[in-house]
């Protein structure tokens, strides 16, 4: 039995098999130059995080673009606050009374901290956050403060091998098996002129700081800025947009050039005031002032460089590189503009919907995630050593106490009675609990059943009023039920009666 043999296939000497790679992993002159360096995580933030802290900073500062970005994000984030829904309620009062004195500064409640630290982080990249703890004397229900920092007091500069395996990276001390043990940080911001002769580095134990940031690598230990894939974008279009409002006023410069035909005549030397200029001693040109009259020797000139004219295709320039910021800074384009020409309700939905979804996901894996619950976890430590609040069982349920549901602030949609109205389908068709929705507007089903019965038993007060909102008062139409209710009641009791 034959065996069948393989055609060998024949590589001509010297073939360019690089025809055969990833067009994207080529070395052409299309790419070339574009990435060619494989690095870790965390080597390129070594070297380039303050440079780019500090421009995101700068073009936030000057930009109404970055500014807005910046904006859209923090108020989609927050809002009016992210808040805890404790299942106990000693637990719930004892956090509304702490929440105002939060701040170690004193100027913020927790809320108002979240709002700032979140906009630290879209400028900065990171936000660092020391727990400050206070003695008794001190007054405070609970004697735990937070004091906000930015990400300079930890020098990404700073790296070192210690003793037993363990290593400082980019600021941060880690032990012998990569677990953080300890944040050095600078005492006073090291920017600041008035501190900086007096500033020095502390050790503070990692247990004490929270540090948030979003990290987009495994292994990454710094965050970077949100605008960091457009700050050349934001930069050029500054640049662009000077550019052309340079062109407009020199422009409106241009009065009237007058070359002398005949400068031996007396009538046509230009006369200042009481004196005749003779040929010869006319004022070097050397500046335009708008409207006036320049003249010019005989043998002088006026040439103008003629730049290509784009003033009509700048509008689309402009729109297509904000449609790029917006996308790399992750709002959409209406929020970083307010542009909404040719914007309808199905268009804008769909562009709601989709950076909606971006939001939730920070929201929960980075402000709540990251933040709120390790914050409320010491918080909740505190109380009970403190004794500010009693709970006998904790340490033995400790997570059970811990299991704290995170509402954040409703969303508003463009056409709120479409949204009501499917939300209430899904409620009465069985397809999402009463929970759910009361959490999409900012509640927890609890307190939205206190505060319906509260309204209800005001209504009662106040001469028995009726409202559609009393579905036991009034059917699916607004129609009053009292009447029947009534008629009802009767019916039963004459049937009741012997």
């Amino acid at each position: 039995m034959s065996s069948m043999v393989k055609p060998r296939i024949r590589v001509p000497a010297g073939a360019n098999l690089a025809r055969a790679m990833y067009e994207g992993a080529s070395s052409t002159r299309r790419m070339g130059g574009k990435g060619g360096i494989s690095t870790g995580p965390n080597t390129p933030l070594a070297h380039s995080l303050p440079l780019l802290q500090s421009r995101s900073r700068n073009a936030i500062r000057n930009n109404p673009h970055a500014q807005g970005a910046r904006d859209a994000y923090v108020s989609n984030m927050v809002g009016t606050g992210v808040r805890p829904d404790w299942a106990n309620p000693d637990i719930q009062a004892l956090w509304d009374r702490w929440a105002a004195e939060a701040d170690a500064d004193g100027f913020e409640s927790f809320y108002g901290l979240q709002t700032l630290g979140i906009s630290a982080q879209f400028e900065s990249g990171e936000l660092l956050t020391r727990l400050r703890f206070r003695r008794p004397e001190d007054g405070m229900s609970v004697p735990l403060q937070l004091q906000l920092m930015e990400p300079d007091h930890l020098d990404p500069a700073l790296n070192r091998v210690l003793e037993g395996g363990r290593l400082i990276k980019m600021g941060v001390e880690f032990d012998a098996i990569g677990r953080r043990t300890a944040y050095h940080l600078w005492r006073h911001h090291p920017s600041e002129r008035l501190t900086a002769r007096h500033n020095q580095r502390i050790v503070v134990p990692a247990h004490s700081v929270v540090h948030l940031f979003r990290r987009t690598r495994p292994g990454q230990m710094r965050g970077v800025p949100e605008l960091t894939s457009v700050i050349v974008r934001l930069y050029e279009i500054d640049e662009m947009q000077d550019a052309m409002l340079a062109r407009q006023k020199l422009a409106q410069l241009f009065g009237a050039f007058v070359k002398r035909k005949s400068p031996d005549l007396e009538d046509d030397r230009p006369e200042f005031g009481d004196q005749v200029m003779l040929p010869g001693e006319l004022e070097p040109l050397d500046r335009f002032t708008p409207g006036a009259i320049h003249y010019l020797e005989d043998d002088e000139e006026v040439t103008f460089s003629s730049p290509p004219d784009i003033g009509s295709a700048y509008d689309g320039w402009l729109r297509g590189e904000l449609h790029a910021v917006a996308k790399g800074a992750g709002v959409t384009y209406e929020q970083l503009t307010g542009d909404l020409k040719g914007v309808n309700y199905s268009s804008i939905r769909a562009g709601l919907l989709e950076f909606r979804r971006r939001c939730e996901a920070l929201q929960a894996h980075l402000l709540v995630q990251q933040w709120c619950k390790p914050v409320a976890a010491k918080w909740l430590d505190t109380a009970v050593v403190s004794r500010a609040i009693t709970l006998p069982d904790y340490w033995e349920n400790r997570d059970k106490y811990l299991a704290i549901n995170w509402i954040a602030p409703r969303w508003s949609w463009v056409d709120p009675l479409k949204e009501v109205m499917a939300d209430l389908m899904e409620v009465r068709g069985g397809f999402a609990p009463r929970s759910e929705k009361a959490a999409e507007r900012g509640y927890s089903l609890d307190e939205l059943d206190r505060r319906i019965q509260e309204s209800e038993q005001s209504a009662e007060r106040h001469g028995g009023l009726v409202f559609d909102s009393n579905s036991r008062q009034t059917n699916k139409s607004g129609a009053v039920q009292m009447a029947l209710d009534f008629i009802t009641k009767t019916q039963e009791e004459e049937e009741d009666t012997p």
